[in-house]
């Protein structure tokens, strides 16, 4: 069944027009998104084409709080581990049948969710989340999602209000993100078990000081990394848990990334 990598959400406690600030310093394109009123939150946003990354928010905590969003209620939940990676998007066309997919996996369904978003054009922008939870795991899936339009309409708009457009520094395309496990085989076996997914000859990282193994998808792959010694990986295992802890972007001149904000965000 079709799926793509859509976008990384990266939380954020200052305002999402800071972040996007921040990553223009750094030589990105970003731009301020918009508020979600029914979920409490707003975010800003940069596209390699339609994969971006998303800077996500808490507006309204007493409306962000009553949520019962997964992602927002991992936003809220998560407040104390600070700025950083948070989650990932897989797009698809086919919500309808990853719905009878996972459910005959017997995993646990949030959703489909319906979200929008208004834009200052007065445009409302319209897409659905799926949710899942595995009873046999721990581990917590990627959610899907699924926009309103094509993928061609998408394009075309984002591309004509300049949304998507060059950066600065260079960066052309998310080339992937990579996600700490504390067990490769078995986090391997379940990202296959859920979304057929085969991965490649597993490799070592030694700048990750990690085992890695490589699942191809359109838009950005998806690195799953077992920490093997001190090192990146270990240190975002162990700071949160399994998650995305870094996203790496193909350039034509690479420049050196500040921390703040750009922190696990490299080019290459």
């Amino acid at each position: 069944m079709q799926l793509s990598f859509d976008h990384l959400v990266h939380f954020v406690h200052r305002p999402p027009a800071e972040a996007a600030r921040l990553f223009r310093e750094a030589g990105f394109h970003a731009v301020t998104g918009g508020r979600h009123t029914h979920w409490g939150t707003w975010n800003s946003l940069s596209y390699f084409g339609l994969s971006y990354v998303e800077f996500l928010a808490v507006e309204d905590a007493a409306v962000a709080g009553r949520s019962d969003n997964p992602l927002i209620a991992q936003l809220v939940a998560e407040h104390e581990l600070g700025e950083g990676l948070g989650q990932i998007a897989l797009r698809t066309s086919e919500m309808d049948r990853w719905v009878e997919r996972f459910r005959a996996l017997g995993l646990k369904l949030t959703g489909p969710v319906d979200g929008s978003r208004t834009r200052d054009d007065g445009k409302t922008l319209r897409w659905r989340m799926l949710f899942a939870e595995d009873p046999q795991t721990a581990r917590k899936l990627p959610f899907l999602i699924e926009w309103q339009e094509t993928d061609e309409e998408r394009q075309a708009d984002l591309t004509q209000r300049g949304i998507i457009a060059s950066h600065p520094n260079g960066a052309a395309e998310l080339l992937a993100v990579g996600f700490a496990v504390a067990n490769l085989d078995a986090a391997a076996a379940d990202w296959t078990r859920w979304f057929g997914l085969q991965g490649g000859e597993v490799f070592t990282d030694e700048r990750l000081g990690a085992r890695c193994l490589s699942l191809a998808l359109p838009g950005g792959s998806i690195v799953l990394c077992e920490p093997t010694q001190p090192g990146a990986a270990q240190q975002a295992l162990a700071a949160s848990g399994e998650r995305p802890f870094f996203a790496k972007i193909g350039a034509a001149n690479a420049l050196p990334l500040p921390h703040d904000i750009c922190g696990g965000i490299y080019l290459t």
